[in-house]
């Protein structure tokens, strides 16, 4: 009887510790998002789990459209020991471009304002005999579930998931994989898998599922919260990012891309039991028009489906599903480096797009979707990071059910620039689909959403 006692009272305290940490996660650790608060001046988090490699580089873009100067504090994280934080200040109306190593797998960065809001995303750069340019905008929150759905692990292409836990706790989580043929995988290595305080991890996916041309992962965390993102690697050239989907899979997505040549595939994830209602619509400048084939082989039970798609110029995919479906769009610049999204699941009013160029030369793109039934009159505003001229703002008009390029001399005028978009009718998605570096500008190729910017802070 008094083995039987320690024992209760040993697991009681076990239940308490993990109780606390969740609670000092959920309400002491940082705010997921300022993006609900409607206070003069919030405060909150962004989370990059960009990944890295030998040589690679980050660059982490910071654009605030506000009236106020926002401070900013900036983490590195890896399997190793956080950095020393670093605090910077982002002036009102302008962009901070912070320079980071990013060496490892690994690599993530934490990002927290104080006094106003500011948008964050990252431009990977590869080194070390690796090529390419990844460009996404961070997530404005930790969840207790993920899904990541661009992994690709044919011959000479790496897939991998990195995962970041910035919290003071534990978190523990469980990946599972989901392919075009095979049952859903859970590897024994990735059941319950520990992640320590202020640490990311890197998960090779072509450790599990090898020889896929689609492998999608669901994260799903039993203990604490993470933020996840997919990192995929081509031998021949080329690196792609994109940023999780977290919480319950959205009904609604619009994939944006641009800039491309052409040769595109979307991944739809299906975590259900049965196959899934899907309409798929390809919005370009010209024209809207529904995608059959997508619609008629819809992704089986359980499963992850590559299909391929031709588009050119300015354009999205609009694709709407039945619960349990999540979807990415590659895309495949002139110098076989990729692009990748996860897209936005709604049409917003106003958006920060960050560029996603490595540096000079550069061709930068800006695409604007309007997937609704109405004209989108938009106004364009340069974020600089840079002293100099800025143009002033220009007006743009998006016919309902169209894609269109932003104006080629505006966009071009401060490459490194990001640009605030707001609509003064009407709704649309932003994006970023960019060339940089090489002798002729062209050597990568970038793609990247923009960050909706939350109601509260418009005009502000």
């Amino acid at each position: 009887m008094r083995f039987r006692g320690q024992a209760g009272w040993a697991l009681l305290l076990l239940a308490v510790v993990v109780a606390g940490g969740v609670f000092l996660q959920r309400d002491v650790g940082p705010k997921a998002s300022a993006a609900a608060s409607s206070e003069a001046a919030p405060s909150g988090a962004w989370f990059c789990p960009h990944g890295g490699g030998a040589e690679w580089a980050v660059t982490l873009e910071l654009a605030n459209p506000g009236t106020t100067p926002v401070q900013v504090r900036v983490t590195g994280l890896s399997g190793r020991r956080p950095s020393t934080p670093q605090s910077f200040t982002v002036p009102p109306g302008a962009e901070l471009l912070v320079h980071e190593a990013a060496e490892e797998r690994d690599s993530a960065s934490f990002i927290e304002y104080f006094g106003g809001w500011v948008a964050a995303g990252w431009v990977i750069h590869a080194g070390g005999g690796e090529k390419g340019v990844a460009a996404e905008p961070c997530l404005p929150r930790a969840a207790e579930q993920w899904f990541v759905p661009d992994g690709l692990t044919t011959e000479r292409q790496d897939a991998y998931v990195v995962i970041m836990n910035p919290f003071a706790t534990d978190a523990i989580f469980t990946l599972t994989l989901y392919t075009q043929k095979r049952a859903p995988i859970t590897a024994g290595p990735w059941t319950n898998v520990v992640l320590a305080p202020r640490r990311s991890r890197a998960f090779r996916l072509n450790a599990t599922a090898l020889g896929e041309g689609a492998v999608s992962t669901l994260v799903d965390v039993k203990v604490g919260r993470v933020a996840a993102a997919s990192l995929g690697l081509a031998e021949l050239g080329g690196i792609r990012s994109s940023i999780g989907v977290a919480g319950s899979p959205p009904q609604r997505t619009i994939l944006p891309a641009g800039l491309a040549q052409g040769a595109s595939t979307l991944v739809a994830m299906n975590t259900e039991d049965a196959r899934p209602e899907l309409q798929a619509t390809l919005v370009s400048k010209e024209t809207s028009q529904p995608l059959g084939s997508l619609v008629e082989n819809a992704p089986n039970a359980s499963s992850s489906q590559p299909y391929p798609v031709t588009m050119e110029g300015p354009s999205a995919i609009d694709v709407r599903s039945t619960p349990g479906t999540v979807v990415a769009l590659r895309t495949l610049g002139v110098s076989a480096d990729q692009g990748s999204t996860t897209g936005a699941s709604a049409p917003a009013s106003a958006w920060v797009v960050l560029p996603s160029i490595a540096g000079t030369p550069a061709h930068p793109g800006l695409i604007l979707t309007n997937p609704g039934d109405v004209p989108a009159v938009v106004k364009l505003s340069l974020l600089a990071s840079s002293p100099g001229i800025v143009p002033p703002p220009v007006t743009v008009t998006v016919p309902p059910g169209r894609a269109v390029a932003g104006p080629k001399l505006f966009v071009t005028a401060k490459p490194l620039a990001a640009i605030l978009v707001t609509a003064e009718s009407g709704t649309l998605v932003a994006a970023a689909a960019s060339y940089s570096l090489g002798q002729d500008g062209n050597a990568t190729y970038a793609v990247s959403l923009g960050v909706p910017v939350p109601e509260a802070r418009i005009g502000s």
